[in-house]
């Protein structure tokens, strides 16, 4: 599992936990089964715990940000890495074997790379769903679903030929 995803689910986790024991104290109040001054106690300890676990999430949120930014420049090398074999392979300068390899090499790489992006910012819209922003996720690319079929993608060759 990538580390990201355990501490999310972790910290979900926890928030979740410490929510239900708020609701549990105020409810605890309500029905006279605990003192009001028992009540504040209790109230303050777990506005803390609360208070630390989203200090934790917005710990969570930079660290996440930061991936999903490396993923994005990861993606756009890989798609030039793409382009350069199609541009190679159109030149004849590479044999159809190492074209076949090396591009089903860098799609895997490009689709693998494009499905945790995805993956970050679901995450992300999860922990900050009031301000949230991000794009929703981008449905499979002809491009990734022709290299899962053994071919290489066409829209490469006409990407690195507009550029």
């Amino acid at each position: 599992m990538i580390s990201w995803k355990y501490s999310f689910e972790t910290a979900l986790k926890e928030l979740g936990m410490v929510k239900k024991k708020k609701q549990a104290l105020d409810s605890l109040l309500n029905t006279g089964k605990i003192s009001p001054s028992t009540h504040e106690y209790l109230s303050k300890e777990i506005t803390d715990a609360i208070a630390s676990i989203e200090a934790d999430q917005k710990a969570l949120t930079e660290k996440m940000t930061a991936r999903a930014n490396e993923l994005e420049k990861q993606i756009k090398s890989l798609e030039m890495f793409l382009a350069d074999l199609e541009i190679h392979n159109a030149a004849g300068e590479i044999d159809e074997q190492t074209y076949g390899h090396q591009g089903n090499a860098i799609s895997l790489g490009l689709e693998a790379t494009k499905q945790e992006l995805n993956d970050i910012k679901e995450a992300l819209v999860k922990l900050i769903p009031e301000t949230a922003t991000a794009p929703p996720a981008q449905p499979a690319s002809p491009a990734s679903e022709a290299t899962s079929q053994g071919e290489m993608p066409a829209e490469a060759t006409a990407e690195a030929t507009s550029e």
